[in-house]
C-alpha cells in the first residue's frame, strides 16, 4: 500500500472515529437497557396527553416538546399511577403505591408524611440510596428552590410552598434517610440555578440527576403567578431554553447519557393507568389505584433511534425499573420489583 493510500485509510479512521462520538455507543445492559453514565428525568406537570404531543404550535408546526420527539424515542403508551402530584413523584423515586396520606399531596402535614415513610417496612428507601449504595452520585435540582433541602417545618400547618418551588413535587424531602441527614439532604436536594456548575463538566455531573422545574415553569400553572401564561406555553418556553444546555452539556457530548422527559398526571381529562386492573385488557401489574392516566414520555440519549414510537404499555413504576437498570442497579423497589412490570427496553436499539 502506497504512502498516499495509508495516509487516506489513517485519515478515514479518525473521521469515522470522530464521526461517531462516544456518546453514541452505549453498551447493552440489564434488561436490554444500555447502561448510562448519566441519567437525567424532567417532570412536567398535569396536562391533556392529545394537546401535549398532537395540538399544533399557536401559528403551525411542531410545539418544542413535539420537536423533540424527532431526536429521541417516544412511549407513546405511558401512563401516570395517580391523579395527585406527590403519589406520582414518590412512584418514580421509590415505587411506592399512591396512598391516602401522599394523595392528599401531604398539604395538610409534611411532617405526616415523612413519618409514614420513617415507620414503613424499608424506612423510606428511594432511589437515591441504590445510587449511592453502589458508588454513584446523584442530585435533585428544583427550580425555584431558594435553600438546599427546603421543606416545610414540622410544625407549619399547612404546607406554605405551594407556589413556584412545591414541596408536594419534591419527591426527596420527604424520604428520611435523606431529609433526617441534613448534611445528605442540603449537599443532594438543591436549587436549580446550582445545576449549571455541576453540569460545566462530565466529571461533576452527577450519575442520577432529577428535575422539577417551577410550577410556572412544568405547566402546572395557568396564567402564573407572575404573569407568565403558565400551562403548556411556559413548559415549552422553560424546555427550550433549558434541554439544549443539558444535551450540549460534556456529560453527553463526551460520555453515554440519557434525558427522559415526562408529565406527573394527565390533567384530568384521561383517568385509567396503562397495566392496573381497571386498564382495558385486565393485568394486575399495579392496583386499583393505578389511575394517573395518559401522559406519555420522550427518551434522548446514546442508543436511543432518533424518531422511534413504542406502544408498549409503561408507566412510572416501569420508569423507575429503566432508570435502575440504565445505572446498573439490579435491585427494583417495590412496584418497580414486580414481575409484570416491565423496564422500557423497547425504547433503545
Amino acid at each position: 500500500m502506497g504512502r498516499a493510500c495509508r495516509l487516506l485509510l489513517v485519515l478515514g479512521v479518525v473521521v469515522g472515529a470522530l464521526a461517531v462520538p462516544t456518546a453514541s455507543r452505549a453498551a447493552v445492559g440489564l434488561e436490554g437497557v444500555p447502561r448510562y453514565d448519566h441519567v437525567v428525568t424532567i417532570v412536567l406537570e398535569n396536562q391533556n396527553y392529545d394537546k401535549t404531543w398532537n395540538t399544533p404550535a399557536p401559528g403551525g408546526g411542531p410545539t418544542y416538546i413535539q420537536a423533540l420527539r424527532s431526536q429521541g424515542a417516544f412511549a407513546s403508551q405511558y401512563y401516570g399511577v395517580s391523579h395527585v402530584s406527590a403519589g406520582n413523584y414518590m412512584a418514580l423515586t421509590s415505587g411506592v403505591e399512591p396512598n391516602p396520606l401522599f394523595d392528599t399531596d401531604c398539604m395538610a402535614s409534611w411532617f405526616l408524611c415523612e413519618t409514614s415513610l420513617k415507620a414503613s417496612l424499608d424506612g423510606g428507601r428511594s432511589i437515591a440510596d441504590q445510587v449511592e449504595n453502589s458508588g454513584q452520585t446523584w442530585k435533585a435540582y428544583m427550580d425555584g428552590m431558594q435553600t438546599p433541602c427546603q421543606h416545610p417545618a414540622q410544625t407549619q400547618i399547612p404546607d406554605p410552598y405551594q407556589t413556584g418551588y412545591a414541596t408536594r413535587h419534591d419527591p426527596f424531602v420527604y424520604y428520611p434517610p435523606i431529609v433526617e441527614n441534613t448534611t445528605r439532604c442540603n449537599s443532594h436536594v438543591v436549587p436549580y440555578t446550582a445545576m449549571a456548575t455541576d453540569f460545566a463538566s462530565a466529571a461533576t455531573t452527577p450519575n442520577y440527576v432529577f428535575i422539577t422545574p417551577d410550577t410556572c415553569n412544568d405547566g402546572h400553572d395557568a396564567p402564573c403567578a407572575n404573569g407568565a401564561p403558565g400551562g403548556l406555553t411556559s413548559a415549552n418556553a422553560w424546555l427550550a431554553t433549558e434541554v439544549p444546555k443539558i444535551l450540549n452539556s460534556p456529560a453527553f457530548t463526551t460520555e453515554n447519557s440519557l434525558l427522559l422527559i415526562t408529565f406527573d398526571e394527565n390533567g384530568f381529562t384521561d383517568l385509567p393507568g396503562c397495566c392496573g386492573i381497571l386498564a382495558a385488557g385486565g393485568g394486575a401489574t399495579t392496583t386499583a389505584l393505578a389511575l394517573g392516566g395518559h401522559i406519555g414520555l420522550v427518551a434522548i440519549g446514546a442508543g436511543v433511534p432518533a424518531g422511534k414510537v413504542v406502544t408498549t404499555p409503561y408507566d412510572h413504576w416501569s420508569g423507575l425499573r429503566t432508570v435502575e437498570d440504565a445505572l446498573g442497579i439490579s435491585e427494583h423497589l417495590n412496584m418497580a420489583g414486580l414481575p409484570t412490570t416491565q423496564a422500557m427496553s423497547a425504547l433503545f436499539s
